[in-house]
C-alpha cells in the first residue's frame, strides 16, 4: 500500500475502522463508503474551530454539486458524544458525522506532542485513495481544490 510518512497515500486503502454515530449507532468505514465514492474528513477534535470550518467547506461544496454523488463523512476522535458535539455544530444533511474512537491512529492520524493530526481523503467506489492530505496542524488537512481535482480524474 502507498504511504506517506505512515499514512495511506493515492492508490492505497483506508483501514477498515469501526465508527459511531451521534446516537450511539455502530457502523465500519467500508460500510459508509462502499459503492459511492467519498470524501472522508477526519477532525482533530470534535471541537476544533478550524476543522469544522473545513467541514462547513465540505458542506458547502456538496451543496453547490461541487462534489457530484461523492458521499461526504466528518469523522472524530471519541465516541457518541463527540459525534453528537460536531453533528450540533454543522447542523447539515450534506454529511454524516461519526466517531472513531481511537481509529484515527489506524489510517495514520496519530499524535504529535499531543496533537491529533487531521485529514481529508478522497476514496474511489472500490475504496482506492485518490488523494490523501494530512496535517498536524489542521489549516493545512484540506484542500477545495485538491477534493475536486481527485473527484474529476
Amino acid at each position: 500500500m502507498p504511504e506517506v510518512g505512515g499514512v495511506p497515500g493515492p492508490g492505497g486503502r483506508l483501514s477498515d475502522i469501526h465508527l459511531t454515530g451521534p446516537l450511539d449507532e455502530t457502523t465500519t468505514l467500508s460500510a459508509e463508503t462502499d459503492g459511492i465514492r467519498s470524501v472522508v474528513f477526519f477532525l482533530r477534535s470534535s471541537t476544533c474551530a478550524i476543522c469544522l470550518g473545513h467541514a462547513r467547506n465540505l458542506i458547502a461544496m456538496k451543496a453547490s454539486g461541487e462534489l457530484g454523488e461523492a458521499r461526504v463523512l466528518a469523522v472524530t476522535p471519541g465516541g457518541a458524544r463527540e459525534a453528537d458535539t460536531v453533528q450540533s455544530r454543522l447542523r447539515s444533511e450534506a454529511l454524516s458525522v461519526f466517531a472513531s474512537g481511537d481509529g484515527h491512529a489506524a489510517v495514520g492520524l496519530g499524535k504529535f506532542l499531543t496533537l491529533q493530526h487531521s485529514g481529508t481523503f478522497v476514496l474511489d467506489a472500490d475504496g482506492t485513495i485518490l488523494s490523501a492530505r494530512t496535517a498536524t496542524i489542521p489549516t493545512g488537512s484540506f484542500s477545495k481544490d485538491e477534493v475536486k481535482a481527485a473527484l474529476a480524474a
